[in-house]
């Protein structure tokens, strides 16, 4: 009796997860910049540089010298100097591009606060925009720029 009801179980969730939607560019997209964000607080830079595309470009805007091994070093520098980071993301819109699905752009303002102790030594809002690609299935960020 009880093998019959795991069964029915089993079969009832795999009914139901046949029913979900599928899991769209924007909401890929949006969940890796949640990693991002949650990578920056966990002051983890691997976690973070996952979802960089080994031809990454940055900097501030208008310009475009960061590469991805410079973004590496920034966080090295930035978790040395500041034992507490907090950061926050909001106002996230992401948007498919309508010639090429494989591309997409985001943006969104990020508030971004580094201290030693309790109150942050320093804090600042950046307006940012990403330039993602999908690399086969997974989406990648190719280009950030701030202001």
């Amino acid at each position: 009796m009880r093998r019959r009801l795991l069964l029915a179980c089993l079969f009832l969730l795999g009914s139901l997860a046949g029913c979900s939607e599928p899991v769209g560019p924007e909401t890929q997209i949006r969940a890796n910049i949640m990693a991002m964000e949650s990578a920056l607080s966990e002051r983890s830079p691997g976690d973070f540089l996952e979802h960089l595309a080994e031809s990454f470009t940055g900097g501030k805007q208008g310009s475009g010298d960061v590469t991805r091994d410079d973004a590496k070093r920034m966080l090295g520098v930035y978790f040395l100097r500041y034992r507490n980071v907090d950061i926050l993301v909001s106002q996230v819109d992401v948007e498919i591009d309508a010639y090429e699905d494989a591309l997409a752009t985001s943006s969104a303002m990020v508030a971004l606060a580094g201290g030693r102790g309790l109150i942050p030594d320093s804090a600042r809002l950046y307006q940012v925009t990403g330039r993602w690609q999908n690399f086969d299935g997974d989406w990648k960020l190719t280009r950030l720029s701030w202001e």
